[in-house]
């Protein structure tokens, strides 16, 4: 998979000078340097080899676009190592450590960096006349600790909670069990209908195979013929995942998946290295992903929370709370997890026979920004008989 040339942009157009990892054991002296030494720096995406933060993408963006590393990546085995490395990275080696604390500051390069810290509020400032400065929008202390800002790892800082999310992002209309409020701070996607229990969802296009999914659970049956909404989280976003519905956690699990795996048609993209949009379909079948259920009233009834890890660290945790004993209730807007690092993207699925009218905000392509985490997504209806 080294050796063979990916099919997809730059690679297959001027594969020459592109090829950074001459082979497996470059790869894993690589890999040994990353797990014990580097924490993502806006560096890393100049000179168009790499996407912010993702190192490992990057060293395994060339060989993921070939046929043999399209197998390669599938491989359970493959994946269980590949797991064992990234925990270690994120718990032991950098990303939970003070060792990370380096790229945590005001200077060049730096995440608090005034390039860095303008990304972060132009994400979440909802109103160009009500600016809010990062640190009236975010917990930390730049005060007290003027170079870390309070930030003890890069983890630390990639879960950021709001200041003061009920006043930031308030849950839009709490006592109205129809309306279905945004689970994440994120870009829509895809809407899509009448979704089918099994389909090439591995083909170019928009095909979800809701089985597959949802790791062929005896709930899935509930949401075939219905609809699934899916959204893109940016990096620079808030990460942290809020309960669409009123009602109860019924049930939750984490569905191990692949970690590098990607769709192997992908021609149409510019971009070197990451995860494009349109892959995000195929990765929400493959990759590794947390499976939560909710038993809302009607019209809205049974739906399900798919939160997908796309690339490197790949950890959706779900709150403790809603883990276990069901079912739980859980409030509209409560939090029910987070993304730990690494690319993310979610997905939402609706019973067969529940109607949606989404707000303009969450239809693909209306807006390019972000869609508030706990603001209006959609109101459920059902068809009169």
């Amino acid at each position: 998979m080294f050796d063979e040339i990916p099919d997809k942009i730059p690679y297959n157009k001027s594969p020459v000078d592109r090829k950074l990892v001459r082979g497996y054991q470059h790869m894993f002296e690589l890999f040994s340097v990353i797990i014990v030494e580097v924490a993502p720096t806006g560096g890393m995406a100049e000179g168009g080899h790499g996407l912010v933060g993702l190192p490992f993408q990057a060293i395994l963006d060339w060989p993921m676009g070939t046929p043999s590393g399209h197998v390669f990546f599938l491989r359970e085995d493959v994946n269980e190592k590949f797991k064992v490395i990234l925990d270690t990275w994120r718990d032991c080696g950098v990303l939970k450590t003070s060792k990370s604390q380096h790229v945590l500051t005001t200077g060049d390069g730096g995440w608090l960096c005034k390039e860095a810290l303008t990304a972060f509020e132009r994400d979440a400032n909802l109103n160009s006349q009500q600016w809010h400065a990062f640190q009236d929008l975010f917990q930390c202390d730049a005060k007290k600790d003027p170079v870390h800002w309070g930030f003890e790892s890069w983890d630390n800082f990639f879960v950021r909670q709001f200041k003061d999310i009920d006043k930031l992002r308030p849950i839009a209309c709490p006592n109205k069990p129809e309306w279905v409020v945004n689970a994440c701070e994120s870009r829509p996607i895809l809407v899509k209908s009448n979704v089918k229990e099994y389909d090439r969802f591995w083909l170019k296009g928009q095909n979800y195979s809701v089985k597959e999914m949802l790791n062929h659970s005896d709930l899935a049956g509930e949401f075939v013929g219905g609809t699934a909404y899916q959204a893109l989280l940016m990096l620079t976003s808030y990460h942290r995942r809020a309960s669409p519905v009123s009602g109860h956690v019924v049930h939750a699990e984490i569905m191990n998946g692949t970690y590098f795996s990607e769709r192997q048609t992908n021609v149409i993209f510019s971009s070197p290295v990451g995860p494009p949009e349109y892959n995000q379909v195929y990765m929400s079948h493959v990759a590794t992903r947390a499976i939560i259920y909710f038993k809302a009233p009607d019209p809205v009834g049974l739906m399900c929370l798919i939160a997908i890890e796309t690339a490197d660290v790949s950890t959706c945790e779900i709150a403790s709370k809603f883990a276990t004993a069901w079912p739980h209730p859980v409030r509209k807007g409560e939090e029910i997890g987070m993304f730990h690092y690494g690319g993310s993207s979610l997905c939402l699925l609706f019973r067969k026979g529940v109607r949606l009218a989404w707000v303009d905000a969450a239809l693909p392509g209306n807006l390019e920004q972000n869609i508030p985490v706990r603001s209006a997504l959609a109101v459920a209806y059902t068809a009169v008989q």
